[in-house]
């Protein structure tokens, strides 16, 4: 009986300790979660900390879940609280991040594909060369057979090689912007437009007019923001939790700086760009890698200035199209205006960058047709 005591004074003690230490923890990831619920209404610009939140959505939320599941087990009412708040804090980030859309049951007139190729650099097969990816691109463009292709970082493009490549891929028209890296192929007319006010928008930007035929066309508008230029050694750091201490003073500063200063950059050109936006009584399309979260400021000002998700509206789940070695990162995106109506959003996991490609298939709506919908 003594024996017996003596088990169940400790399981006891054991138990209560786990409910602790538990318990700290969730409280550590219901500020988290709090912190999340904010960063997207705080400019980085004036405080940057809470943009490192949004960055981490999902490892908080689903720490919340765990958390929430062992203290069910452990039966511990009192703590059980804390995570159920912070999973009421997660539902505005999780609207933004998980999607329930659902694809239209109409035929699209157009499909726009975007993709960050990264330097035509095999992201997992280093020894392919620049030539081998093109034509690895040039075969699976010819499969899914967009109307219009955007990539970003696809370089200065040598003389004749954007001609050549548009050929291959049976293009008519391209345009490339040899400083930013933004490159467009159509099968449609593409016309340059001088909407941007501000010269320094040509730096991650440019904006096209593409005609599908005598009476209608779109604003077509190719993004890449600022990424944190963080190197595979920085990165590995990041995803070995051994290296907290070990390397700090190496990598820890300046990780620390990029991250500041990416959303800093990226929150001025997201700036930039809504102040220059073309009419609003034009079709509009704007795609491209943003480098930023639905957790972020820069998602939420695109918002606020009246621009839809496409993968919100028309897609399921989680979306991720970052796919290295951090996880769950949507920051490629397709942002549409009231005078599209998107059909189906797809992302493609076949790929040779970084980044999946993604395709937007939509229509062009009449203004009779929008003023009825308002």
């Amino acid at each position: 009986m003594a024996k017996e005591k003596v088990t169940k004074r400790r399981n006891t003690f054991f138990q209560g300790f786990g409910k602790s230490i538990i318990g700290i923890c969730g409280l550590a990831a219901l500020l988290s979660s709090f912190l999340c619920a904010f960063c997207p209404f705080i400019n980085p610009s004036s405080f940057v900390w809470t943009a490192f939140f949004g960055l981490g959505f999902w490892m908080i939320f689903f720490s919340n879940v765990l958390i929430l599941i062992i203290l069910i087990s452990l039966k511990s009412r009192r703590t059980l609280l804390i995570p159920i708040l912070a999973l009421l804090f997660s539902m505005p980030g999780f609207v933004k991040s998980f999607s329930f859309g659902e694809k239209l049951d109409v035929d699209s007139q157009i499909k726009v594909m975007t993709y960050n190729v990264g330097v035509f650099r095999d992201y997992k097969v280093k020894s392919k060369t620049v030539d081998e990816v093109k034509s690895s691109l040039a075969k699976f463009v010819k499969t899914h057979n967009p109307d219009v292709l955007c990539l970003q970082e696809s370089g200065k493009w040598p003389k004749n090689r954007a001609a050549e490549f548009s050929k291959k891929i049976g293009y008519k028209y391209y345009s490339y912007n040899a400083n930013n890296g933004n490159s467009y192929f159509s099968k449609y007319p593409i016309e340059s437009v001088n909407s941007f006010k501000d010269e320094k928008i040509s730096k991650f930007a440019d904006i096209k007019k593409i005609k599908i035929d005598k009476e209608k066309y779109f604003y077509l508008i190719n993004c890449h923001f600022n990424s944190f230029g963080i190197s595979e050694q920085e990165i590995e750091y990041i995803n070995d939790a051994r290296n907290i201490m070990k390397d700090s003073e190496i990598y820890g500063k300046s990780l620390i700086t990029k991250l500041k200063n990416g959303f800093v950059r990226r929150t001025e050109s997201t700036e930039s760009l809504i102040e220059n936006l073309p009419d609003d009584d034009i079709p509009l399309v704007i795609c491209g890698d943003f480098n930023d979260t639905p957790l972020s400021y820069t998602y939420n000002r695109m918002t606020k200035a009246g621009l839809n998700d496409a993968f919100i509206t028309s897609s399921r789940g989680i979306g991720k199209t970052y796919c290295g070695p951090l996880p769950l990162l949507r920051i490629d995106y397709f942002w549409y205006n009231d005078y599209v109506e998107v059909v189906d959003y797809k992302r493609f996991k076949q790929t040779t960058s970084d980044h999946y490609p993604l395709m937007m298939s939509f229509n062009l709506k009449e203004i009779e047709e929008v003023e009825e919908e308002r």
